[in-house]
């Protein structure tokens, strides 16, 4: 059975495309058999191997967008089988193995675009264990995933981190704020007489999750770089197809969004955050593209 990487340099109907999506669903299919079988086995390694090629199917470059967001979700279902296991496996009763040695260990996947959906799907399981600080462990995955410039592979891998990290994204009010509420606070334990020590157990837990600014920060980053990927979108392919890709951006334009959707769902998110980092990266980001299309779109979700 042949693997859908590649490129293509003509126009492919959509009789091809559901060939070549059904061709690609069923090496998914059965490489995540295998996989489920090796992880029913004990056989993390084996299972890895499994995973690996199963993710190789998201290398494609000859799918049109909605083609290729059916195979995305069929993969990053599957993925959530792999995901159920480390859990059970590294955050069991017993505790015996590190994430941390994990994480490191699928860096060494040979294709960036697999080893990068491996390294979020062990990240939101590193980040549970908290062996390590979560915003480094977020930082460091917003980061890597510069790694894929590809537009449209690159795109649904952000969205796979976002939607990922989701819960673990914090949300706690920035440390002016905290200072005043810890200092009431230990007003209030001074008059009753009670012990200091659980709030300092808090500060230490607010250091290593961080705040809403730390949020901001990775979903700013995150949006961005969607942003950049989006818009180069117009210039993949011949010019007599521009309006084609103009109907594919479109549809895609809900990818770039979802990032503002998380901004705006931030508890901690003050009127102040928003004027001084969030609003002004949003208009960056509108002025520096130079693209109408994106333009206006930015310019609706500020609005709404």
């Amino acid at each position: 059975m042949k693997s859908l990487t590649g490129s293509s340099d003509f126009l492919i109907d959509v009789e091809k495309q559901e060939s070549l999506l059904d061709s690609a669903l069923k090496i998914v299919k059965n490489e995540s058999f295998e996989m489920k079988r090796s992880l029913d086995q004990n056989e993390l390694m084996d299972a890895l191997k499994h995973a690996v090629q199963m993710i190789c199917e998201l290398r494609t470059s000859i799918l049109m967008p909605k083609f290729y967001y059916r195979l995305y979700i069929d993969v990053t279902n599957e993925l959530q089988h792999f995901l159920t296991f480390l859990t059970d496996r590294y955050l069991g009763e017993e505790q015996k193995f590190s994430v941390a040695e994990l994480y490191e260990t699928v860096q060494y996947t040979g294709n960036i675009v697999p080893r990068l959906y491996l390294l979020i799907t062990v990240g939101v399981v590193y980040i549970k264990s908290g062996e390590s600080p979560s915003t480094d462990i977020l930082h460091d995955l917003v980061e890597m995933c510069r790694g894929v410039q590809h537009p449209l592979r690159g795109l649904f891998l952000r969205n796979y981190l976002l939607t990922s990290t989701k819960e673990f994204i914090p949300d706690k009010p920035p440390p002016t704020l905290s200072l005043l509420q810890n200092k009431n606070r230990n007003s209030i334990n001074e008059d009753f007489g009670e012990d200091e020590e659980e709030n300092k157990l808090e500060d230490v837990e607010e250091e290593t999750t961080g705040d809403v600014r730390d949020a901001i920060d990775f979903i700013m980053v995150n949006f961005a770089e969607m942003n950049k990927l989006w818009v180069r979108m117009q210039h993949q392919g011949p010019s007599r197809e521009s309006e084609k890709r103009e109907r594919e951006r479109r549809e895609l334009r809900i990818l770039v969004g979802t990032n503002l959707v998380r901004l705006s769902q931030l508890q901690n998110l003050e009127l102040s955050l928003y004027r001084q980092i969030v609003l002004p990266g949003i208009l960056e980001q509108s002025v520096s593209c130079r693209e109408p299309i994106s333009q206006e779109y930015l310019m609706e979700c500020v609005i709404q």
